[in-house]
């Protein structure tokens, strides 16, 4: 097992600064994970990381605050979750970790990366959906589409398609959060200031913004959480390639 006095730091900063409630057997759950990021990394690239800190704090600590978030509004206990783009598994695996009565999807167009999905799934003994296939695509297949009480989103590069992709799975009155840098919510070009039209056409809005810096890093943070406020029309999300070359 790695360092011990690591996760106990992990341990202690996370319950002090973003989710009070985390418990050893959750703490269990995270060195499973960490372990199995470890392991299959040597196989190929599933996570960018110097140092095993980076893991906990750049990676974990990050993704909990997705859980924060979701923990802070209505209905969060049981709720229908999807992570799109998950790769590695962030954020939806850490959020499982600490709200396990989720039912949570990760959506990764990657077969390896769905394969060390599966296999962190079995070793967490959970009950996770893995999807093989680009949210494109679920976004118009009405098993998946308006199901969702939150969709999550790291890592994803451009705003507008990932919102275009994200709010057509969400029932009225569900939340698509994301995680940014401040720096690029502000970017004119890709940032909020370019995202008017594609909230209107999507029927979202944006609810809150929750900025937050981690351990070791230089970067600010931030979540934004937007609300799902109408029925987004049929035509959306658009076929695989457009939202990225047309966005919205």
């Amino acid at each position: 097992m790695q360092d011990i006095l690591i996760f106990k730091q992990f341990q202690e900063y996370a319950k002090i600064n973003i989710i009070s409630f985390l418990s050893e057997e959750m703490i269990n759950g995270f060195e499973i994970y960490f372990n199995e990021l470890i392991e299959w990394n040597q196989k190929f690239n599933l996570i960018s990381f110097k140092t095993e800190q980076d893991i906990l704090y750049r990676h974990f600590c990050d993704c909990l605050y997705s859980a924060k978030a979701m923990s802070e509004l209505e209905n969060f206990k049981s709720a229908k979750v999807a992570d799109l783009g998950t790769g590695s598994g962030m954020p939806g695996i850490p959020v499982k970790i600490v709200l396990p009565n989720i039912q949570i999807t990760l959506v990764e167009s990657i077969t390896k990366k769905c394969k060390f999905l599966e296999s962190v799934n079995n070793k967490l003994n959970s009950n996770i959906e893995i999807l093989n296939t680009r949210a494109e695509e679920i976004g118009q297949n009405l098993k998946y589409r308006n199901k969702y009480d939150f969709v999550l989103s790291r890592a994803v590069s451009k705003f507008s398609p990932n919102l275009e992709i994200s709010i057509p799975l969400l029932k009225i009155g569900g939340y698509f959060i994301v995680h940014k840098t401040k720096d690029s919510i502000l970017n004119l070009k890709e940032g909020l200031p370019s995202l008017d039209n594609a909230l209107k056409h999507l029927g979202s809005k944006l609810e809150k913004t929750i900025s937050y810096n981690l351990p070791n890093q230089d970067l600010d943070y931030c979540i934004l959480i937007f609300k799902k406020y109408k029925d987004t029309p049929s035509q959306f999300p658009r076929k695989v390639g457009i939202p990225e070359k047309k966005p919205l």
